[in-house]
């Protein structure tokens, strides 16, 4: 009864499986599934058998020992195989895992929320990169980790990042090659398709809004998309990619297999690829004062060789 179309919006319920360390989200289950007590390669597999889509809940997770004892729920258990993603920006976690002083705690809280968020952890990045340059499609996406927590702050209850805050930070857009059906049923596999394809980006919404990007592989004579992120399609001369941002004060980085090999600043960027990998863009705001901020990451295209 929680799904549905609720004023507007499609509304999907999913949920965050548990074990000692390992936290996983499981979306479109067919049926709901015990509480795992064993391996995380287990739980993974578990959900893929029920049609499920399974993402590693921050898995690069650290605490800070200024808030509930460093408590952390980073994955412990490597190498696992079989999940359609990873989390690689949250943004409860990340922001946690910032707050080092109680003086700097204090001032991000109270004044300056942004100022944590220097973008996702290498760590998380770099595994992703090696999962996809190895043959392995695996989906980023992001989250908030939305809990709406109250804590007493001097004897005065505080509320910890509202909901309506934090769904206006890290989000996750999916790209639809149709518009999103009124029909919930196929509104529902049309969003579960884009997110087991990767059709999908992550951005940091806080900055600006992420809402307008894309990146996409076309036929230069034609101009026709050949493939949206997410997707894999064999290589061959005549390929372009081109990168577009939802604000002139971008920082645009193409990445071959995890290694920037065009940065432009602007709203646009092209490239003709020469080689077959794994290509990503990255994209980082320009403020008025300030260095440039981690703002968006796209899925890979997947330039397969002929061979």
């Amino acid at each position: 009864g929680e799904e549905g179309y609720q004023q507007g919006v499609a509304v999907l319920a999913g949920v965050e499986l548990n074990n000692a360390d390992c936290h996983y989200l499981a979306l479109g289950l067919s049926e709901m599934l015990p509480c795992p007590d064993g391996e995380p390669q287990k739980m993974i597999e578990a959900v893929a058998a029920n049609s499920g889509l399974g993402f590693l809940a921050h898995p690069f997770e650290q605490g800070s020992r200024l808030i509930e004892n460093g408590l952390a729920f980073p994955w412990t258990s490597w190498p696992v195989f079989g999940f359609t993603g990873l989390e690689i920006w949250n943004y409860s976690s990340h922001w946690r895992s910032r707050a080092k002083s109680a003086p700097r705690l204090l001032y991000w809280f109270l004044l300056n929320r942004k100022a944590a968020m220097d973008g996702p952890p290498v760590s998380g990045l770099k595994l992703w990169d090696c999962y996809t340059t190895a043959g392995h499609q695996v989906v980023a996406i992001g989250g908030t980790d939305a809990h709406a927590v109250r804590r007493k702050v001097a004897f005065v209850p505080v509320k910890i990042f509202s909901y309506r805050y934090l769904c206006r930070t890290i989000n996750t857009y999916i790209c639809l090659r149709e518009p999103l059906s009124d029909l919930f049923p196929a509104a529902k596999d049309q969003i579960y398709s884009a997110l087991k394809n990767g059709n999908c980006y992550v951005s940091l919404d806080q900055l600006h809004s992420g809402k307008g990007f894309s990146f996409t592989a076309c036929r230069q004579r034609t101009g026709n998309i050949e493939a949206l992120m997410g997707d894999r399609i064999m290589y061959s001369q005549g390929l372009s990619f081109s990168v577009h941002a939802p604000s002139h004060r971008a920082v645009i980085r193409l990445l071959r297999n995890g290694c920037i090999i065009e940065q432009k600043k602007g709203a646009a960027l092209s490239f003709q690829p020469s080689l077959p990998g794994v290509y990503r863009a990255e994209l980082y705001y320009c403020a008025l004062i300030g260095k440039p901020r981690p703002w968006l990451y796209s899925n890979p295209i997947y330039l397969r060789s002929m061979k």
